[in-house]
């Protein structure tokens, strides 16, 4: 592959990623959103769903920052291997997105 079709592909995996990210952030927005209250301090579920928030907010930051720039393929293969390195959701989509962008990455990388 030339460095522009790689240059285009990463730019085209990112913005599948950032697609999911929002998906992925509005419904644990709404799950928050519809948690019983009161919650407490210890409730392992909410803080993880709250922690698996903050992670995909900070990666759509990223990779936002990254999609606004000129050149900026190395920062978006840098988001796009954190989200493959990861720890996984339960959603089959999170799922099938990993292994198709870890494919992707190998045959840009090469």
């Amino acid at each position: 592959m030339t460095l522009a079709a790689d240059t285009d592909r990463l730019h085209s995996m990112g913005l599948e990623l950032r697609d999911y990210l929002v998906r992925a952030r509005k419904a644990i927005d709404d799950e928050i959103r519809a948690y019983p209250t009161p919650i407490p301090r210890c409730d392992a579920q909410f803080n993880f769903v709250y922690e698996q928030r903050s992670r995909l907010s900070e990666l759509l930051n990223r990779l936002n920052a990254a999609l606004d720039q000129k050149n900026a393929s190395p920062e978006i293969a840098h988001v796009i291997d954190a989200f493959v390195a990861a720890r996984p959701g339960d959603s089959l989509e999170e799922r099938d997105l990993r292994k198709r962008l870890a494919a992707e990455r190998i045959r840009t990388a090469d």
